[in-house]
């Protein structure tokens, strides 16, 4: 095998995780400003009850109500709570600290902060949740969703801990896909248990993605991007370097 072809390998094993939120915000930096816009356009909405749409849904949604979706909504809200959700940022932390210390530190910054932060929202918004057709107890204010914020912030961190053990892009994309589809499917749940309201959720997630990119963001400010590359078990420090022929 020739020197160039090591050299590649090992390049790739060194690469940092195949695409990041931080790389999507590079290359499309219209989306962060546009979805804060947008949560700040959905949070006066909900203030203000203008936001028309949302009756309409969970109204629909109520009458496709069965008891066999009914169970499947509430085990699926499940991974959106905080008996999971606070185990979950545990394990990503303790699993994420000798490779990548900034990670771990936002893992539990992004934990503490989330509730703090989710509490505060909902007092300044002061939206009611909806009445009458709640299959599970809502307690406090509607805007935004914690179990989709909760979710997101939490599992959506997942794929930044994989990124430090292994460079395989079809592990790191089944990972990415899980976690994400794991938190509209949560969203969705909410809505349907009669505890939120849609545009509670589509906030959570917009609030989420928000604190899952600041997080890269501090993590490639504060530790460079070595941080989310996959090492040392996947670095080969000094490629091999071809035989020589000895000359007669």
């Amino acid at each position: 095998m020739s020197t160039d072809v090591h050299v590649a390998k090992a390049v790739r094993r060194d690469h940092p995780s195949p695409y990041s939120m931080g790389q999507f915000h590079a290359r499309y930096p219209w989306v962060l400003p546009v979805g804060a816009a947008l949560f700040v356009v959905l949070a006066l909405g909900a203030a203000s009850d203008l936001l028309f749409w949302d009756k309409p849904i969970t109204r629909a949604l109520v009458d496709l109500r069965t008891p066999t979706l009914n169970h499947i909504a509430r085990r699926v809200s499940w991974f959106g709570s905080t008996k999971v959700v606070f185990p979950l940022a545990a394990i990503l932390a303790l699993a994420s600290w000798r490779r990548c210390p900034r990670l771990a530190l936002a893992i539990v910054i992004i934990a503490l902060a989330r509730p703090l932060t989710e509490h505060v929202l909902k007092e300044l918004v002061g939206r009611e949740r909806p009445q009458g057709d709640q299959l599970v107890p809502g307690r406090g204010p509607s805007f935004p969703s914690g179990h989709p914020l909760a979710t997101a912030a939490s599992w959506g961190l997942v794929p930044l801990v994989v990124g430090l053990y292994t460079a395989r892009r079809a592990i790191w994309w089944t990972s990415a896909v899980i976690v994400w589809a794991l938190a509209l499917v949560v969203a969705a749940s909410r809505v349907w248990l009669g505890v939120h309201w849609t545009s509670d959720v589509v906030g959570g997630l917009l609030l989420a993605t928000i604190g899952v990119l600041a997080a890269e963001r501090f993590i490639a400010a504060m530790h460079g991007p070595e941080c989310g590359t996959a090492r040392p078990a996947f670095r080969r420090a000094n490629p091999p370097q071809p035989r020589r022929t000895p000359v007669p």
